[in-house]
């Protein structure tokens, strides 16, 4: 180790790691990221929101992720698995949306831009360390963490941020994981090459294929890598008594708007699963503790939230690590205000989710009407936006208003979802 102690210790290396660490290198402070993995690597989450552009400008990294060629994402269409009926979002169309696109990446290539990015601005990353325990005193945290030679090291911060994604290494050891009772999933997923995908303008969309109570994904990565991925709950998955692939599989053949596209296709890999991976902790920041990305908690990828949460606390969680150091102090009220407003943005993504897996949502979302710029307030946002102004809310509330008529007294066409 090239010092004992630090200002920060990070734990995990992916967008919220890294995005946690080039902040803190960018306001001075000396900075270790422990990762558990080899990078680069597989993972899943590939598409990105619109919002995401201001968090690379901000973190100065943006020209490295153009210059890596990802595929260019300007919108998401959602439909009925039957392919009887979609709606396709474009954002470049929304009046309320800054961004007008977006990009579908390969995380391991991603993932390592990021991290590479705040190791050059000075973060000293070690790679295949294994955090094993973690222990916060008056004045400092300790971590202890294996090396992949099996050495144990033991070193010392003033603050401890946890981006440790769905391990919740923290969080974990408090007890502090509240599953989402009624929302226990279970995704099957891998990459395949001659999917057919949208062309011309539409190429680089993502698809959201909705069945009756399950849904795919298909994120185009490249002109012949396709990310196809299935969600369903749990209890369905048991029930079938079938190993993964052979689910997927199966689901595959009897959804005809996937089917069509899947004739010609062929794995490069698949079979890959995860699980309860909806989840919220009880506490995001304690005393020398702030908690980023997916170890402050995961809701569902429908909406593709995922990378841009991460990268969004990451930066706001670090800005507020560098004020309590500045004031020597252990816990602030920022502290606290960055716990409000993480919640706060993740429950406007996460308005949209409870509800997607309803048929009166179905009914209204996938017949969308502008009127009083609904769409509009709609896709501002599903595209990110952090910010949400008084012209977008009271829109929001209006279409969950229809969301909710609709379920008792029908005012949009009734749409058979199969």
């Amino acid at each position: 180790m090239s010092q004992k102690n630090w200002d920060v210790i990070v734990i995990g290396g992916g967008p919220a790691g890294a995005t946690a660490a080039a902040t803190l290198r960018q306001a001075g402070r000396s900075v270790l990221v422990l990762e558990k993995a080899k990078f680069p690597r597989f993972h899943i989450g590939e598409s990105l929101l619109p919002y995401n552009r201001s968090i690379f400008d901000e973190l100065g990294v943006w020209s490295k992720i153009q210059a890596a060629g990802f595929m260019v994402k300007r919108g998401a269409q959602f439909w009925m698995g039957d392919g009887s009926i979609h709606t396709r979002m474009n954002f470049s169309r929304g009046s309320f949306t800054e961004f007008p696109e977006s990009l579908q990446v390969e995380r391991a290539t991603f993932d390592d831009i990021l991290l590479r990015h705040a190791e050059e601005l000075g973060a000293e990353v070690r790679e295949e360390a294994l955090v094993t325990e973690h222990r916060v005193e008056k004045d400092r945290v300790t971590v202890k963490f294996r090396a992949k030679d099996g050495v144990e090291h033991e070193v010392q911060a003033a603050f401890l941020m946890d981006a440790s994604g769905l391990g919740n290494f923290t969080a974990n050891r408090e007890n502090l994981r509240d599953y989402y009772p009624e929302h226990k999933k279970i995704s099957i997923f891998g990459h395949y090459s001659g999917v057919q995908m949208t062309t011309g303008e539409e190429k680089g969309d993502i698809l959201i294929i909705r069945r009756e109570n399950s849904w795919f994904w298909m994120i185009p990565l490249s002109d012949d890598k396709v990310s196809v991925g299935l969600v369903l709950d749990q209890a369905q998955f048991k029930a079938l008594k079938k190993d993964p692939q052979e689910v997927f599989d199966d689901a595959v053949q009897n959804t005809r708007a996937l089917r069509e596209r899947m004739i010609n296709a062929k794995p490069i890999t698949q079979g890959h699963v995860l699980t309860d991976f909806s989840y919220t902790n009880r506490k995001l920041v304690s005393d020398r503790i702030v908690r980023v990305g997916d170890a402050a908690g995961f809701i569902d990828p429908v909406f593709s939230s995922g990378v841009m949460l991460a990268m969004s606390s990451g930066r706001q969680g670090a800005k507020v690590v560098h004020a309590a150091i500045a004031a020597g102090k252990a816990y602030t009220f920022a502290m606290k205000r960055y716990e409000w407003a993480t919640r706060r943005h993740v429950s406007g993504f996460w308005q949209f989710i409870e509800r997607f897996y309803t048929k009166h949502f179905a009914q209204i979302f996938f017949q969308p009407s502008n009127k009083f710029r609904l769409l509009c307030a709609i896709n501002c946002t599903l595209a990110g936006r952090t910010q949400m102004t008084f012209g977008t809310w009271w829109r929001l509330r209006l279409f969950f208003t229809l969301v909710w008529i609709q379920k008792y007294h029908p005012i949009a066409k009734p749409i058979r979802i199969r």
